[in-house]
């Protein structure tokens, strides 16, 4: 029983996710020998991330509604114009509501990145989509918003401050002010997941668990002892944007039943690749032409960034609503 609690149960899930914490352990002394207050730091980290991360695991948005409802008109003009103009609208809608109101707009976010972010992390617990999985991805969500506010306020204030046209967020100012209580509600919600699961699903704890929570005490570690710049980047614009590239080949048509656990992670993402790099590099040069275009009109290198990671928040409502058709779809893994 010892033997099965402690290598089956804790050392095993652990051990399966090394490649996880070695990106952890590389990160830490990275961040030490590379100053976060160094502008020209700042702009190559945002960018290099941009480029290689978030721009490859956005651009499946276009390519994830048809893969998943099949409709017999996915391979016509019509569907790309009807796609890019449904995202145009999206996006002057938010453009729109940031104007009238960027602390709004913060406020509509908050919930958005709960949930994007807490169900993509927590799906591999609760693969059937049930209760746990809806709790547990609340207080992921929760406990990745929050902590970084609460370990370091004021640096990660400085770097949401860089994104909005104030001095200062009303909305920022009131979640610091509960961000305490907010910390200890996301712990709670995590561990009354794994409670669901075990007694009210009568499932059994996954034996994910103790990797799970490790990361989450590695997580907390990495926002308390970590500039935001590095913290942020590497959760929200890397790890995420991995994590989301590594499913998406279990839906593309010619490679249905690749699940997220098989055949490994290079493999997985080569099916991604294979199928996006073309509007990948469109994406990519379109990124560089507006950094350009902002140090050409007057900007500095970190007003310049700023406004290119404005630009993919303008998509963040309707990758949102792409992944919601991901994570509630009934056809999802199957063959």
């Amino acid at each position: 029983m010892l033997h099965i609690l402690i290598f089956q149960t804790i050392a095993k899930p652990i051990w399966d996710r090394r490649a996880l914490w070695l990106l952890y352990l590389a990160l830490w002394p990275l961040s030490g020998f590379f100053p976060a207050e160094f502008v020209p730091v700042q702009v190559i980290v945002v960018m290099l991330v941009l480029t290689i991360f978030v721009i490859p695991h956005q651009v499946a948005d276009f390519y994830l509604p048809p893969w998943l409802l099949n409709p017999s008109w996915k391979s016509k003009l019509s569907y790309w114009i009807s796609a890019i103009g449904l995202l145009a609208a999206f996006s002057l809608l938010t453009y729109g509501l940031w104007i009238f109101s960027s602390n709004f707009m913060i406020a509509l976010f908050t919930p958005i990145i709960i949930w994007h972010w807490g169900s993509l992390d927590t799906i591999h617990l609760y693969p059937s989509r049930g209760p746990s999985w809806l709790i547990g991805s609340i207080g992921r969500g929760t406990l990745v918003l929050i902590a970084p506010l609460y370990f370091r306020p004021l640096e990660t204030q400085e770097l949401f401050i860089n994104f909005i046209d104030s001095d200062q967020s009303n909305i920022l100012n009131t979640l610091y002010s509960f961000s305490g209580y907010i910390l200890v509600l996301g712990i709670v919600l995590e561990i009354l997941a794994i409670l669901v699961h075990k007694f009210v699903r009568i499932r059994g704890l996954p034996l994910q668990v103790s990797a799970h929570l490790t990361e989450s005490l590695i997580l907390l570690l990495t926002f308390r002892f970590i500039h935001p710049l590095y913290s942020l980047a590497f959760y929200f614009l890397i790890l995420h944007p991995i994590r989301h590239m590594y499913r998406i080949p279990a839906y593309i048509p010619e490679s249905r039943g690749v699940l997220l656990e098989g055949d490994g992670l290079i493999k997985n993402l080569s099916f991604h690749f294979q199928k996006t790099n073309f509007l990948s590099f469109v994406v990519i040069l379109g990124l560089c032409v507006w950094f350009s275009w902002k140090i050409f009109n007057g900007d500095t290198m970190i007003e310049a960034t700023a406004a290119c990671v404005k630009a993919f928040a303008l998509f963040l409502i309707p990758h949102s609503l792409v992944t919601l058709l991901v994570d509630f779809n009934p056809k999802r893994l199957e063959g």
